[in-house]
């Protein structure tokens, strides 16, 4: 009967750490989301440390695919944490990377990309529709970089 008493304990436990761990990135993406929203200026485009690609394709009537690839680091990029975000009422989570996973790095001398893919379902025109990015990473040095970008579209 012990046995049984120590494992459901040890099983309370592990589940209560996970749901603070959920908790804690649940706290993170929404005050990314937030700030991101509130953000009334942005990086230029050559101030970036990467290139971006933004690509948005209509698939049907009433489904609109959006992508932004990010690739061809400046500088050697570490923890990077980003989030995508754009202005259309929606009720999904939107693309990230480093929040709900781990952070990733991006090197300059390695083929790599990160790729952040949402879908909006609507029926309307999204023409008007901004998208916002956010990125933070870690220079070689430790340094924290924070970059907000509104993403040219067209």
């Amino acid at each position: 009967m012990k046995k049984i008493g120590v494992i459901l304990l040890i099983s309370l436990f592990l589940a209560a750490g996970c749901t603070n761990k959920l908790e804690v990135e649940k706290d993170e993406y929404l005050t990314y989301k937030s700030d991101l929203q509130k953000q009334e200026e942005f990086d230029t485009e050559e101030e970036l440390d990467f290139n971006t690609f933004f690509n948005i394709i209509r698939e049907n009537d009433e489904k609109v695919n959006y992508s932004l690839k990010i690739d061809n680091p400046k500088v050697d990029m570490y923890n990077i944490k980003a989030l995508l975000i754009h202005d259309f009422v929606s009720e999904d989570i939107f693309p990230s990377v480093g929040i709900f996973d781990e952070p990733v790095n991006l090197l300059k001398d390695e083929d790599y990309s990160i790729s952040l893919n949402g879908t909006i379902q609507t029926t309307s025109d999204i023409s008007k529709t901004k998208f916002k990015l956010y990125l933070e990473y870690e220079t070689e040095n430790g340094l924290e970089n924070k970059i907000y970008y509104e993403v040219a579209r067209g």
